[in-house]
C-alpha cells in the first residue's frame, strides 16, 4: 500500500489532500526496512491509524483494491500491536531518556519476560488459527531478549547488579522477587548482595578507613598543658554498603511516560 501511494506525485498528493479535514498534521503511510527491529511495528501502527484514509483513497483508486485488508486482518494488525507495546514502549523510553539506565537494565528485561510469558500463555489456548499463529511468532521474539540477557553474565552481570543495588527504589527487592518466583530454588539475593558487598570492600571501605586522625585538644582541668592534644580517630560503619542495600525505601518510585513519542514523525 506504500508502494502504491508514494510511487506516483499525483497518488501521494491525493494522499494527503483526503486527510484535510480529519487531522491537524499529515502524515504519510511508512515503508518497512530491513535494519531498525522496530521498523515493521511502525509501519503496521502507521496503517492501522491512517486506515480510513486509506480506504477513502482506495475508493478513486480502483486499479488498488486488493491491497484493502479485511475486518479479520486488521485485527490481527492491532493484537499484534497489543502484544509488542511494552517492547515498542521500552525500547523509545530508553533511547529517548538522559538519565542513568544502568539500573532498570533488569527490570526491563523482567518487565518483557513477564508480558511475553503471560501473552505466550493465553494464545496457546486460543482455537482461531492466527492466534497459535501469532504465539509461534512470539517464541522465536521471546530468542532475542533471552539471547541478550545470556549477555548480561559477569562482568557485565555484576555492573547491572551493582546498578540495581543503588537504585534507591530497586535495591534487593528485585532479586528477592526472582527467588519467590523460583519457589526459593535460586538464591539470586544473597548471591548479589555478596557480590556488592565484595566489590565496595575492595574499591571503597580501603579508603574510608584510612580516614586521617582528627586531633582534638584537651580543655578545662584535666588538661595539664594547652599544647598537649589527644588523637580519635574517625568512626566508620563496617559494611556500609549492607546497610545501604538493606534499607526499606519509603519514596514511591518515579514512573515513566505512560506515553512515548512517535518516532516516526
Amino acid at each position: 500500500m506504500r508502494i502504491a501511494v508514494g510511487t506516483s506525485p499525483q497518488r501521494g498528493q491525493h494522499f494527503m489532500e483526503i486527510q484535510n479535514n480529519g487531522v491537524k498534521i499529515f502524515t504519510r503511510l511508512l515503508y518497512d526496512v530491513r535494519r531498525p527491529w522496530n521498523s515493521t511495528l511502525n509501519m503496521l501502527e502507521r496503517s492501522v491509524r491512517l486506515r480510513e484514509f486509506t480506504k477513502d483513497w482506495l475508493q478513486t483508486w480502483v486499479e488498488f483494491p486488493p491491497l484493502w485488508s479485511t475486518p479479520e486482518v486488521w485485527r490481527q494488525i492491532e493484537y499484534i500491536l497489543e502484544v509488542l507495546q511494552p517492547i515498542q514502549f521500552w525500547t523509545l523510553w530508553m533511547s529517548k531518556t538522559r538519565a542513568v539506565t544502568i539500573d532498570l537494565v533488569f527490570q526491563v528485561y523482567q518487565d518483557i519476560f513477564d508480558h511475553l510469558e503471560m501473552q505466550i500463555s493465553t494464545l496457546e489456548r486460543k482455537r482461531m488459527q492466527w492466534k497459535p499463529d501469532i504465539c509461534e511468532g512470539l517464541l522465536k521474539v521471546k530468542l532475542k531478549p533471552t539471547s541478550y540477557y545470556g549477555k548480561t553474565q559477569s562482568p557485565r552481570g555484576l555492573l547491572f547488579g551493582i546498578g540495581t543495588c543503588l537504585n534507591t527504589y530497586c535495591q534487593l527487592h528485585l532479586f528477592r522477587e526472582w527467588d519467590l518466583d523460583s519457589s526459593g530454588e535460586t538464591e539470586y539475593e544473597k548471591s548479589y548482595k555478596k557480590e556488592v558487598i565484595a566489590y565496595y570492600d575492595l574499591y571503597y571501605a580501603p579508603i574510608n578507613n584510612q580516614a586521617p586522625d582528627m586531633s582534638i585538644p584537651r580543655s578545662g582541668l584535666n588538661s595539664p598543658s594547652k599544647h598537649l592534644y589527644s588523637s580519635r580517630q574517625r568512626a566508620v560503619i563496617l559494611s556500609e554498603a549492607l546497610a545501604y542495600i538493606e534499607t526499606d525505601s519509603e519514596i514511591e518510585p518515579p514512573k515513566p511516560d505512560a506515553e512515548a513519542p512517535d518516532p516516526t514523525y
